[in-house]
């Protein structure tokens, strides 16, 4: 890719790279949209005299699911409209052109690439920000409870279009200048509810989420081939449950260390240890009254899992946990 990509007769000039994932990249970008771009509901502003700095995502399709899968989120970006979930500005599809392959070539190549423009957020990640911290306390408790309402929040909105998202870990959320948390990446998503039946049915909710979904902050259900049920989006409280105890005690999720990696029994069993350092990094044990810390991680058994949560009623609960909070 060369100094400057266009998207949508809009030149915009690469600056740097801000991210790699498993076929895209995203640079960050500047330049000025057009007068007539799509610009967003919210009545962002067009700025004739400044270039302005952009998240620019560019999706390589090589096969049908690639290209499905960069579709549906092109599509569920423009259907959500919230202060929690990431805004595309604008968006576009066109078969890839390779500089040293020739016109013929380039008119056969069936690798089309997908582009999408976001607004930079400067801070980065919530991860980026965990790391840099390292064991420092980085949030205090309404702090915390304030970030993770509004993950909780974005994730309803996503499970309202009947989908879950399926990778909600610290990495997937942004964070505003204002402190403002933003879902992004919506390309791991998947029905909301997905009924298993027969080991084959298990066996591909399995391998997709190997793929998909990050494993410290992956449900149970999404690692056990012999679970019979329905899996739902109680995948993606699990996972906020293990964002909240990040934020909390991070940078790390409560089922993974530097020494021993990913805790996959621990994972199994709901097996969740605190670490002794906990009361003093300003967080009490009020984290756990949302419900999904402590007594919320129980292992999915007999078709259903224990916790009765949603994203919506774990919305409201940490609402209400952060009032009482901001109320002592």
């Amino acid at each position: 890719m060369g100094n400057v990509i266009k998207l949508n007769g809009n030149v915009y000039s690469i600056r740097g790279k801000l991210g790699t994932g498993g076929f895209s990249e995203v640079y960050l970008v500047e330049g000025r949209l057009c007068p007539n771009a799509h610009l967003a509901s919210d009545g962002t502003a067009y700025d004739e005299g400044n270039d302005t700095a952009y998240a620019l995502k560019v999706m390589q399709c090589d096969d049908d699911e690639q290209l499905r899968r960069a579709l549906m989120e092109v599509q569920l970006h423009r259907r959500l409209k919230h202060p929690n979930v990431l805004r595309l500005i604008e968006s576009e599809i066109r078969m890839k052109m390779t500089r040293h392959h020739t016109a013929v070539q380039n008119a056969l190549s069936k690798t089309k690439e997908v582009l999408l423009l976001f607004p930079v957020y400067p801070m980065g990640s919530l991860q980026h920000l965990l790391d840099k911290a390292r064991h420092m306390p980085l949030f205090d408790e309404s702090s915390c409870l304030h970030i993770f309402l509004g993950i909780a929040r974005g994730v309803r909105e996503i499970h309202a279009l009947g989908l879950a998202h399926r990778d909600i870990k610290p990495g997937n959320v942004l964070l505003s200048d204002t402190y403002t948390p933003v879902v992004m990446d919506l390309g791991s998503s998947a029905p909301l509810y997905v009924p298993i039946n027969s080991p084959r049915d298990a066996a591909l909710v399995v391998e997709e989420a190997a793929q998909f979904s990050s494993a410290p902050y992956r449900a149970p259900e999404l690692w056990d081939d012999s679970f019979r049920g329905t899996v739902c989006g109680k995948c993606d409280v699990w996972s906020l449950g293990c964002t909240l105890y990040a934020l909390a005690y991070g940078p790390l999720g409560p089922f993974e260390s530097r020494s021993h990696g990913v805790q996959r029994l621990a994972i199994l069993n709901g097996t969740v240890t605190f670490p002794s350092s906990a009361t003093s990094s300003g967080v009490s044990t009020r984290a756990d009254d949302v419900g999904v810390t402590g007594k919320g991680f129980q292992r999915v058994q007999d078709g259903e899992t224990k916790s009765h949560q949603t994203a919506k009623r774990l919305a409201y609960r940490g609402r209400d946990v952060l009032n009482h909070a901001l109320a002592m």
